[in-house]
């Protein structure tokens, strides 16, 4: 158990999308008394979350919205670390604990390790393999996300994965650094839990569909799931459902009656109806260093069908209710789909095992007492 004198600070800069559940539930499961955390946000809607914390213990800190400042920002975040040094200051912090990427912090890092060590989730150790709309997104991709990740990865000592490969992989590419495994946490919110909103586009779908939910990226493999569908007529008995903002990638078809996109973010409410109305949840990535994705479709127990990435093959394997396939194969993707949907397992065996918050709490108060003995 921490000593109670060891107070956290726990930094989340990119505090959107999965990255909002994913901090959230590590700041709730490990806070206590003396601890502060410091939140980057975009929206005021997300300054509810942390409402059942003592408000003197949370500090939040507006993103601009002029886009010149939000370039200053990006690069020269000087209101942000003056805050951070004021609160390491002020409150006793002994460490720092990084859970969103803090790509901001970039340039800075090295100036916070000076004064107390610091704690870096490695959220993505390589780049995935992506598609972007036109040159200049690929450019802001390059100067703003990879190349300030891999800065990152390098400069810290101590970091911290949810992915057994990963660990690993940064282990033999740095092993002067200290990488430390926990559990993935839940990304069920109690908006998800509770949800009744219902999906607008789904319309008078019904249910039992096909389901990919998530972000529409290349290396998800969602033209893996595309093509497979519109290959097998087997599968078009039942609709196709492709949920999740994006760049879409890939060529559409002119006979894709059958498929509907919600190609917008999915909000939190939703969720519930989006997944429950599911026969199945398909994640068909080509590359997945980890994710938090088959938390969702498990906590629901909806049957899965998984590409067999080492991720998902890590967390997954030998549960009910789910069917993998070789990553990259449509005709192995579609033969996998079928059997799911032919099989009645429940995934929520799943959930309960791999997504514990006792299991992520007790490696994560390890690892405060490894670095701060």
């Amino acid at each position: 158990m921490r000593n109670p004198s060891h107070h956290i600070l726990f930094i989340a800069t990119e505090y959107a999308a999965g990255m909002r559940p994913y901090a959230s539930t590590i700041i709730h499961s490990l806070w206590q008394q003396g601890d502060h955390v410091l939140i980057v946000a975009k929206e005021d809607s997300v300054k509810r979350d942390l409402d059942d914390l003592p408000s003197d213990s949370v500090t939040w800190v507006d993103y601009p919205t002029a886009k010149w400042q939000k370039l200053a920002f990006r690069f020269h975040p000087s209101r942000l670390i003056n805050r951070i040094d004021q609160l390491i200051a002020e409150q006793g912090i002994r460490l720092i604990y990084c859970l969103t990427g803090e790509l901001i912090l970039v340039n800075h890092i090295k100036h916070l390790q000076r004064m107390v060590p610091v704690l870096y989730t490695i959220h993505d150790a390589m780049s995935h393999d992506s598609k972007f709309e036109g040159l200049v997104t690929w450019l802001k991709h390059k100067l703003l996300i990879a190349g300030p990740q891999r800065r990152l990865i390098k400069s810290t000592t101590f970091q911290v994965t949810n992915s057994k490969s990963q660990q690993q992989l940064v282990k033999e590419r740095y092993p002067y650094h200290k990488v430390f495994y926990a559990p993935f946490p839940s990304l069920i919110t109690q908006e998800i839990s509770r949800g009744n909103a219902t999906v607008p586009e789904l319309g008078n779908l019904g249910e039992g569909y096909i389901l990919f939910f998530g972000n529409i990226q290349l290396y998800k493999g969602v033209h893996l799931l595309y093509d497979a569908y519109l290959s097998h007529p087997e599968l078009q008995k039942r609709p196709l459902v492709i949920a999740g903002s994006g760049y879409i990638y890939f060529e559409r078809r002119s006979d894709e009656s059958r498929i509907v996109f919600i190609n917008r973010y999915v909000e939190d409410v939703e969720v519930k109806d989006l997944i429950t109305r599911a026969a199945v949840v398909v994640y068909p990535y080509i590359s997945a260093t980890q994710s938090g994705v088959v938390s969702i479709a498990s906590y629901f127990g909806k049957p899965m069908v998984l590409s067999d990435v080492p991720y998902f093959i890590q967390t997954c394997s030998g549960y009910e209710g789910v069917e993998f396939f070789t990553s990259g194969d449509s005709n192995a993707l579609a033969a996998a789909v079928n059997r799911s949907l032919h099989s009645t397992g429940s995934t929520a065996h799943l959930y309960r095992q791999e997504y514990a918050s006792e299991a992520m709490r007790e490696a994560l108060e390890s690892i405060f007492v490894t670095i701060l003995g």
